[in-house]
Formats: C-alpha cells, structure tokens, sequence
C-alpha cells in the first residue's frame, strides 16, 4: 500500500510538472509593413523552444474578411529562428502559429501600383494593378509646379476599363487627352478615399509631356 501511494504520489507530481510547463510562444515580425503591390514582405521570428525543424504557420486576414488563410509555412532553423516571405494582394493582418500558440498580430498596408504612360502628343493612360479591380473610382492627373514645389491637379479622371492577370491581379485603365506645355512634369495619383479601404494613396512615377 505505501508502495502504491508513492507511485501516485510521485505520478500526481510529474502530472503538477508537466502542467506547470510554460506555453510556446512565438514571434512575428514583418519588415516592411507597407509595401507597393506585387512587392514581398519578409516575416521572421523566434519560437520559444528554440529549436530548430519546428513547422511555424503564417495565416493572414485580408482587408474586409473574416477568414484567415494560410499565406506561409516555415520550418525553424538554429535557436528556433525562422524567416519566410509572403505577398498580400491587399491589406492584411497576419499571425504566426506555433502548436498552440499564437503571435502578436503584424498589419501590412499596400499600395496600388500606378502607371502613366504617353501614348501621343497631349494623349495618356493610366493604369492602376491591385488586387481587386478599381473601376469607377477616381485617379487624378498633375502637373509639378516648380515654383510652389508641389503637384497640382489637372483633372480628375474615373477609372473605366479592368483586365484580369494571374490572380488576383486587376489592372484598371483609362486614356484620357490633356493639353500642357511640352517637357511639363507629371503623375497620376489616387486617394484613400478612393482606393480604400483595402488600400492606401499611391501615385506614380512622373514623366514628361
């Protein structure tokens, strides 16, 4: 009987240890967190056992969804360590998993990837590729003004035609004509309020008329 009482007693306190355990924990870190569309994002971390050939899982919630997808999975390398990248199609907060736990969240804004392109003398095309297509929304043409050091608006123009590419790319265009001394600087540029919610203000790379 005491024989028996001791192995209790002594598999009560194995059973105490092993519950006493402190949980896994593991981090995520996203570098950088605001990225141009079609651009990577580079996640690492650390997994509190330390160990490596540990399977991490980067799940990702896109800008207005409820569900949470797999965007990676890494295996740890030495000290636990892991790196892995990813590309979001739009803003997206993303957490790393390892067994049962679960990071701290890291949120990644995008831009949309602007173009504009001199077809003729005074005639344009801007193209706007993002992950959901952006027709009917408003990008505007500017002109630099030297003297004030600032972009300027030229016109408002609606986005009016969308081409699908690899998913999830869309490509949003429209050609537009408009008047201005020739070697003049210019861009296009769309809003928040225009590309949201799921984007933020980009503009494009300037030309010359």
């Amino acid at each position: 009987m005491k024989t028996l009482a001791a192995v209790c007693i002594a598999a009560g306190a194995v059973a105490s240890a092993a519950l006493a355990l402190p949980p896994v924990t593991v981090t995520l870190t996203a570098t950088p967190t605001v990225v141009t569309y079609g651009q990577k994002v580079a996640f690492s971390g650390q997994v509190s056992t330390k160990k490596a050939n540990q399977q991490v899982v980067i799940q990702g919630t896109a800008c207005g969804s409820t569900n949470t997808t797999k965007a990676a999975t890494v295996k740890t390398t030495a000290n636990g360590m892991y790196t892995v990248p990813a590309t979001p199609a739009l803003g997206t907060t993303y957490r790393a998993s390892f067994k049962n736990g679960t990071s701290q969240p890291a949120v990644i804004s995008v831009k949309p990837a602007l173009e504009l392109k001199r077809v003729a003398r005074g005639s344009f095309t801007a193209n706007v590729t993002a992950g959901q297509a952006l027709t009917g929304k408003f990008v505007l043409f500017q002109r630099y003004k030297k003297l004030k050091k600032r972009w300027v608006q030229v016109k408002r123009i609606a986005l009016k035609t969308s081409v699908a590419g690899t998913k999830p790319t869309v490509v949003s265009s429209v050609s537009f004509t408009s008047r201005l001394r020739a070697g003049t600087r210019v861009r296009v540029m769309i809003s928040k309020a225009q590309a949201g919610p799921c984007y933020l203000t980009a503009a494009s790379k300037s030309i010359r008329t």
